[in-house]
């Protein structure tokens, strides 16, 4: 089990991207919102595009491996 986090603003395509806690490209305090703790990314993605009525979100290239 991770903690998760979005980052605040989307990336220059329009996707906002999720993050683990151990993330080498987690965004800073500030930047991020946290999404909860979940088994894997493909539950914190679902638990984003819920909570924040998103269809653009997408696992971190750096969590994803």
């Amino acid at each position: 089990m991770k903690f998760y986090y979005s980052g605040k603003n989307p990336n220059t395509q329009g996707v906002i991207m999720v993050h683990a806690d151990d993330c080498k490209a987690l965004p800073d305090v500030l930047e991020r919102i946290y999404i909860g703790i979940f088994a894997n990314g493909n539950l914190a993605i679902a638990s984003a595009k819920e909570r924040f009525q998103l269809t653009k979100v997408k696992l971190c290239q750096c969590c994803n491996e």
